[in-house]
């Protein structure tokens, strides 16, 4: 990312871990840049209608999860190894289920562009308040 003249960056935030340059989203003071896999979007601050933030945990997923330990427990009597296996399979579905996922949603004129992030993300949130802050 190459920034313009007079562009100062701003913030910055890294929707995997802090030395993943290739998913990551720049705010500068003018316009909101996002990098991810080897495609690279740019939004004008003007042009930006709405930055929501929203966490959902994953229901369908805690549900599964429970159910396929329930029928581990069950099978341990008969199938200890697969009783055993269904009961880790059930614990790791739940577990991705509780944690959820954080959706970043940029809103423009045209539409709008949803990025993800497994769990609660509070850096996105406080990045999305400089967002948001460079926008009012």
């Amino acid at each position: 990312m190459k920034l313009g003249d007079d562009e100062q960056k701003v913030g910055e935030y890294y929707f995997k871990d802090a030395s993943d340059v290739a998913n990551m989203s720049v705010l500068t003071n003018r316009r909101l840049v996002i990098v991810y896999a080897n495609a690279e979007e740019s939004y004008p601050l003007s042009k930006i209608t709405a930055v929501k933030v929203i966490f959902n945990r994953n229901l369908k997923l805690l549900i599964a999860g429970g159910v396929i330990a329930l029928v581990g427990l069950l099978m341990l009597g008969s199938n200890a190894g697969s009783g055993l296996v269904a009961i880790v399979i059930g614990a790791g579905l739940g577990y991705l289920g509780w944690i959820g996922k954080t959706v970043l949603e940029i809103g423009q004129m045209g539409g709008h562009k949803l990025y993800k992030v497994r769990g609660q993300s509070q850096s996105l949130r406080d990045f999305i308040e400089a967002v948001n802050s460079k926008l009012a």
